[in-house]
């Protein structure tokens, strides 16, 4: 038996609500970054045409910050199925690391 299959054994004994609710608790993690780009997303518009600078609202960032965090979401999901519930973790906050760098550096742009 090789290494591979040892780890798929490992997931497979791993209950189905344990899978579940990692990817549930994930899911409300990356649903704030969601939130948040949603919510710049409809406010920010607005506060430029207030004070004047409309021609200069940043739409890239602002949908690239609402696109960034379900497109993540949904790597990590495909990358850690058949993996031990622990590399599922791993892989979920990795990703959560990545949605949090480039909501960040999409703040910086906007």
């Amino acid at each position: 038996m090789s290494a591979h299959d040892a780890t798929r054994v490992q997931a497979a004994s791993v209950p189905l609500g344990w899978r579940i609710g990692v990817a549930v608790i994930f899911a409300a993690l990356y649903g704030w970054f969601l939130f948040s780009a949603v919510s710049n997303l409809v406010a920010l518009p607005a506060l430029y045409t207030a004070q004047g600078f409309a021609e200069y609202i940043p739409w890239t960032p602002l949908v690239l910050g609402v696109i960034v965090p379900p497109v993540a979401y949904l790597a990590a999901l495909l990358m850690g199925r058949g993996r031990a519930l622990s590399a599922r973790v791993v892989v979920f906050a990795a990703g959560l690391a990545a949605t949090a760098a480039a909501a960040l550096s999409l703040y910086v742009l906007a």
